[in-house]
C-alpha cells in the first residue's frame, strides 16, 4: 500500500507540474490530528492560516477535521480522510482535481460556466460546475450526495455515466459495472457524451425537474424541468408525459490517527 501511495503522489505531482497554478486553498479551521505530505514520507501538521501547497495529500485521524477556503469556495475534510488537491488554471478561471482515497469531504463551489472541478476516487469520477456535494469513500464503495446543483458521475471501471441533482445520491462499489442512483433528480445516460451535452448544458432544467412534479424528469430531458408544473404544455415534465426521462432527449478506511498513509 505504501508503494501504491507513493506512486499516486508522483502521478499527482506530475499532473500539477504540467499545469499553471491558481491560488490554493487556505486553511480556515483545523481540529487535530491533521497532517499533510508532499512525498509520502515526511508529514507536517496542518495549521490555521496556511495556504495548502499544490498537489499535497492531507490526512486526518480520529476526530480530525480541516476547513479550507478558496475565494467563495469551501471544502470540509472530515475525520479519517486522505485527499489531495491539484490546482491548475488561473485565479479567475480555477480548475481543481480532488484525489480522494478514502474518508469524507463536503465541497461547496460557486457555479461557473465551465467544468471547474473533477473528483476522483478508486471507483468513481465526478465532474462539477457549481454545487454543494459530499463524497464518502471506503475500500469497497464510493458514494456521492448532492445538496445543490448538478454533478456528472462515472464508473471509473466501465465508464457508465449518470447525473445527480439536488436531493440525489450515486453509489459505486468495487465490483459494480454501473452507477446506483437513489433520491430525487437523478438519471442514467445511455450515451455519456450526449447526456453530458444535454444534461450539463441544461442544469437549470434538470434542477427544475424536481419541482415540476415529474419524478422521472432527469438531467437528459431538455423539455422537462423549468417549463413543467401546471402550464398546460403536454410535452413538459410533470404534465402527463410518462416518457420524460433521462434517456428521452426528445421529451424535453481508515487513515489512522497519525496522519500517515495506511499500510494495508
Amino acid at each position: 500500500m505504501k508503494r501504491l501511495f507513493q506512486a499516486a503522489i508522483i502521478a499527482v505531482a506530475l499532473f500539477a507540474a504540467q499545469s499553471a497554478f491558481a491560488d490554493g486553498w487556505v486553511v480556515q479551521r483545523v481540529t487535530a490530528p491533521a497532517k499533510y505530505t508532499q512525498d509520502g514520507e515526511n508529514w507536517n501538521a496542518v495549521s490555521p492560516g496556511m495556504t495548502v501547497p499544490n498537489s499535497v495529500w492531507i490526512n486526518t485521524g480520529e476526530g480530525g477535521r480541516v476547513l479550507l477556503r478558496r475565494g467563495t469556495d469551501t471544502m470540509l475534510i472530515n475525520a479519517y480522510t486522505l485527499v489531495a488537491t491539484v490546482e491548475r488554471g488561473t485565479d479567475n478561471h480555477p480548475k481543481t482535481t480532488l484525489h480522494q482515497k478514502f474518508g469524507e469531504i463536503t465541497v461547496d463551489v460557486k457555479k461557473r460556466d465551465y467544468d471547474q472541478m473533477h473528483v476522483k476516487t478508486p471507483f468513481m469520477a465526478a465532474v462539477v460546475k457549481g454545487t454543494r456535494f459530499s463524497v464518502r469513500g471506503t475500500k469497497m464503495r464510493s458514494t456521492l450526495s448532492v445538496e445543490r446543483g448538478l454533478v456528472q458521475v462515472s464508473n471509473a471501471k466501465s465508464g457508465k455515466t449518470g447525473f445527480v441533482g439536488a436531493g440525489g445520491t450515486a453509489s459505486i462499489g468495487s465490483t459494480d459495472s454501473s452507477v446506483s442512483m437513489s433520491g430525487r433528480n437523478t438519471s442514467m445516460s445511455s450515451t455519456a457524451a450526449a447526456a453530458s451535452a444535454a444534461g450539463l448544458a441544461n442544469q437549470a432544467g434538470a434542477n427544475g425537474a424536481a419541482q415540476s412534479g415529474n419524478a422521472n424528469a432527469g438531467a437528459g430531458n431538455n423539455n422537462a424541468g423549468g417549463n413543467a408544473g401546471g402550464n398546460g404544455n403536454g410535452n413538459s415534465g410533470g404534465n402527463g408525459n410518462a416518457n420524460a426521462g433521462a434517456g428521452n432527449n426528445n421529451a424535453g478506511g481508515n487513515g489512522g490517527g497519525s496522519g500517515r498513509a495506511p499500510n494495508d
